[in-house]
């Protein structure tokens, strides 16, 4: 399993008035007011309205009586200090969400820890297992992305899966820090925005991220906002933007961690 590799994107994206007018009841006019210059040395208003806005699809939820993953606790690798904050799925407060990709990214955060490795298992409806994989730690705290193989495992529209990170501690023990979540397929009910209407491919990213966010799509909103806080880790607008969404969800405790 490779962590998702994401390619430089060109600096010097701008939003003057930023308007997506797109024929769908998915996206709405959005507009960030000020000019604002998503460089770092430009982007230096600490006054900015977020405009990406997470909103659950009530016509989609998933199946509460199964309920989703528990926010995380304290357990942890036994040669390991406690964790503060712990390993952290990052998720709705519902721990489960939608998403419209054949092939979604899952994003955690993950303490500094000894475990040299952590494993990463999603699971169909009746808990048969669709793919696993283990993948190497880095020592230092920070936030990752899974990717599922974008040549197999596709998730199919109207199916819930349950996945799961959790750390392959040294020396071994029964009880491990493991977070994670659910998952559904959707089918976008709408003709997606394209760089044509909207402009660079980080503009197209942002204009996904607000759209995805109020029509409900947890899993792509996000996905879209953490590659802009990549490729922008300087930048106001999208640190803003991705601060208050975990925020709202009451992720606050991992908001600033570092994305690798």
């Amino acid at each position: 399993m490779k962590f998702k590799t994401l390619k430089p994107m060109m600096l010097g994206l701008s939003i003057l008035s930023l308007s997506i007018a797109v024929n769908s009841d998915l996206f709405t006019q959005v507009q960030a007011q000020s000019e604002l210059t998503l460089t770092a040395a430009e982007s230096t208003s600490n006054e900015l309205t977020p405009i990406v806005n997470f909103k659950p699809d009530s016509n989609e939820e998933l199946d509460a009586s199964k309920g989703g993953a528990s926010r995380p606790t304290n357990i942890k690798c036994s040669s390991d200090e406690t964790y503060n904050p712990p390993m952290t799925s990052l998720l709705p407060s519902s721990q489960q969400g939608l998403t419209v990709t054949t092939h979604p990214t899952f994003w955690v955060y993950i303490p500094q820890t000894s475990a040299p490795q952590a494993h990463f298992t999603l699971k169909d409806e009746n808990n048969r297992g669709v793919y696993q994989t283990r993948f190497p730690i880095n020592k230092t705290e920070r936030i990752v992305s899974i990717s599922l193989p974008k040549d197999e495992f596709p998730l199919e529209v109207g199916k819930t899966y349950r996945w799961s990170v959790a750390l392959i501690c040294q020396p071994t023990q029964t009880d491990i820090p493991i977070v994670g979540g659910k998952v559904k397929r959707v089918e976008l009910n709408s003709a997606p925005i394209t760089a044509q209407d909207i402009g660079t491919s980080s503009d197209l990213l942002l204009a996904e991220a607000v759209s995805y966010g109020k029509a409900g799509y947890w899993y792509d909103m996000l996905n879209n906002l953490a590659q802009l806080r990549q490729t922008h880790p300087n930048n106001n607008v999208i640190t803003t933007n991705w601060v208050h969404l975990l925020n709202s969800e009451g992720l606050e405790k991992i908001a600033t961690k570092p994305l690798f």
